[in-house]
């Protein structure tokens, strides 16, 4: 790719030679090498700005989520790590057990992390040292310093859950908060759409339609023909995930709270740009 780009830099600058390269070829030689982004810069800035008409277009496509993804787990300190991974390992189980209650398969939970690790916390100590005089009483000399003492094991298990029920996802979180008391941890909420091609294509068609118009209306203004379309790239349409905010009233209005998740909507952008040529 690299021996590529040089190649096509040095033919696009040349532009006395009868066999320069017009937008055309260009765009052709950019579908034989892969069209990777670095060649779409190269054709950005060595076709030159006065060549042809550059336009882009955007489109977005609405969807409702349709699995929730649940990052949670426990987390257990003990004077030693066995202690620590027996009360981890206690109250994994019965999160699993939860959510295998609430029809979650095997398939859809995932350990993210794992460890064991000891804490510690600084000290102040004063040590102090006697010296030894010919005549009179020793005197001590003493001085402070810092020590790091080791105060016990930590034991982090973590699971990345997919829920494909969504109306379960508060049930499944107040589950395993009950199941393993003071050890859960939830981390992270989220909701995505599983399969998001239909929406990639509604955005791309909107994407479309809006750079056509741009592009028929700057022609009609300035006065000329739209030409042939030499360069189509696009941009955008990952995956949508959107990051949901736990509430829960438990700490105000007791422990039979629920927690309220709400899923609400995801969007897919798509963005386009293009180079038409200029017929007249």
């Amino acid at each position: 790719m690299g021996a590529s780009l040089v190649l096509l830099l040095a033919v696009a600058c040349s532009s006395d030679s009868e066999d320069a390269m017009t937008g055309a070829n260009i765009s052709d030689f950019l579908a034989a090498t892969g069209g990777s982004e670095a060649a779409a810069q190269l054709l950005r800035y060595n076709l030159g700005a006065s060549t042809g008409i550059w336009v882009n277009g955007t489109g977005k496509a609405t969807g409702d989520p349709d699995l929730g993804i649940i990052n949670l787990g426990v987390e257990s300190l003990a004077d030693t790590a066995s202690e620590a991974r027996q009360m981890a390992g206690k109250a994994i189980e019965q999160t699993i057990a939860v959510l295998k209650i609430n029809n979650i398969e095997e398939r859809d939970m995932q350990t993210s992390q794992f460890s064991i690790s000891p804490q510690y916390n600084t000290q102040e100590i004063t040590k102090c040292t006697d010296i030894s005089r010919e005549t009179g009483p020793a005197s001590p000399n003493c001085r402070i310093e810092f020590e790091r003492v080791l105060t016990g094991y930590q034991v982090t298990n973590t699971l990345t859950v997919k829920v494909r029920n969504l109306d379960n996802m508060d049930i499944i979180i107040d589950g395993a908060s009950e199941a393993a008391g003071n050890l859960i941890r939830v981390n992270r909420v989220s909701f995505t759409i599983e399969d998001i091609k239909p929406l990639q294509n509604q955005a791309r068609e909107e994407a479309i339609a809006d750079l056509l118009s741009k592009a028929a209306t700057m022609a009609e203004l300035a006065g000329v023909e739209l030409g042939k379309l030499v360069y189509l790239t696009e941009s955008g349409g990952s995956s949508p995930q959107s990051f949901a905010k736990m509430e829960s009233a438990a700490f105000a209005m007791g422990p039979d709270t629920a927690s309220s998740i709400l899923a609400g909507e995801l969007n897919v952008n798509v963005n386009v740009e293009a180079i038409f040529g200029i017929a007249r």
